[in-house]
């Protein structure tokens, strides 16, 4: 089953933080008004009613980026076990109608941060776990900034910092046709061009 076509693709984003939602009532009306205040939030958000659609969508956020997590509690008993395993989804939070069998099942997931039964206690704890988020990830950047060189070598900070950068930069077809040229000129220069041609062709499909 097709997800929702009211969804902002995670791809066109530079935005760290975006939301998944499944549901299989995910887009009726009382949901689709849950959705846009969660944008204020968090604009990337995208919606499913299929937990294998979902679980292909989790595992191809790219490294660097990171999810939250709102499923039904049926949904949730498919997928929260694979999700807590995975780096990049950052909390999960459980939408149901029956709190307490949900509240059962979803404790020993570290990840799973609150089962609601009401919209807008959904909202307002992702908000508040959003915010605090923020002022941790300022705090541990301040943190590193301000350690004098005798506890952090200065080259070493900030070839980390460039690596974060480079990793969560999006290549562009004009970067990736730039590299391919470039490798293409490196092998021809060795005289390993036709013989390494189609290793040149694997690279281009991996980039």
């Amino acid at each position: 089953m097709a997800t929702s076509m009211n969804q902002t693709s995670s791809n066109d984003s530079l935005e760290t933080y975006s939301i998944f939602w499944l549901d299989a009532s995910v887009n009726n009306e009382e949901n689709i008004s849950a959705q846009n205040k969660l944008r204020s939030i968090i604009n990337q958000l995208r919606t499913f009613v299929d937990p294998e659609e979902f679980l292909d969508g989790v595992r191809f956020i790219q490294q660097g980026d990171l999810t939250i997590l709102i499923v039904s509690g049926q949904m949730g008993r498919i997928v929260v076990p694979e999700m807590q395993k995975l780096a990049q989804v950052s909390s999960i939070y459980v939408y149901c109608f029956n709190k307490e069998a949900h509240l059962q099942w979803s404790q020993p997931y570290k990840k799973v941060k609150a089962v609601c039964t009401k919209l807008d206690e959904l909202i307002d704890i992702i908000r508040v776990d959003q915010k605090n988020r923020g002022r941790n990830e300022e705090a541990l950047a301040m943190d590193i900034l301000d350690r004098s060189s005798t506890e952090l070598n200065g080259d070493f900070l900030h070839s980390q910092l460039l690596i974060d950068v480079l990793i969560r930069m999006k290549a562009s077809q004009q970067d990736k046709n730039e590299l391919l040229a470039l490798l293409k000129k490196e092998y021809k220069s060795k005289g390993l061009f036709k013989k390494d041609e189609h290793s040149i062709y694997i690279i281009w499909v991996c980039i």
